[in-house]
């Protein structure tokens, strides 16, 4: 037996704190708007609530669907707790790639020593 999970859908057009209204869209998919401009997008993907700005950019991701609404209701302030969307594979890669090779500087110092 299989188990899905489907977030709560909110009443239509629920209005939160700080005025901005949320409209589930589709199935999973809700947009919010504050003053009839366009803020974003919050999707319910992999068990998780991923956050888009309003042209399609990813700023974060949440286990909770208002915490994902509160990316967007809030303005940037530096201070907030959510983190941001992040992508470290360059970082990761060039540290992958430093370890590599220090791996096999000291596989070829070994082997000059004891040879």
């Amino acid at each position: 037996m299989t188990t899905t999970l489907t977030p709560a859908t909110p009443p239509a057009s629920a209005p939160s704190a700080s005025g901005t209204h949320w409209v589930p869209v589709a199935e999973g998919l809700w947009a919010g708007t504050h003053d009839g401009e366009f803020l974003g997008t919050v999707e319910f993907v992999d068990g998780g609530f991923e956050t888009a700005d309003r042209v399609g950019t990813r700023i974060g991701r949440s286990h909770s669907l208002a915490s994902a609404q509160r990316l967007l209701d809030t303005p940037a302030s530096g201070s907030s707790p959510m983190l941001a969307w992040r992508d470290d594979r360059p970082l990761l890669t060039a540290g992958w790639l430093g370890f590599a090779t220090l791996a096999v500087a000291a596989v070829a110092i070994a082997l000059q020593l004891f040879s």
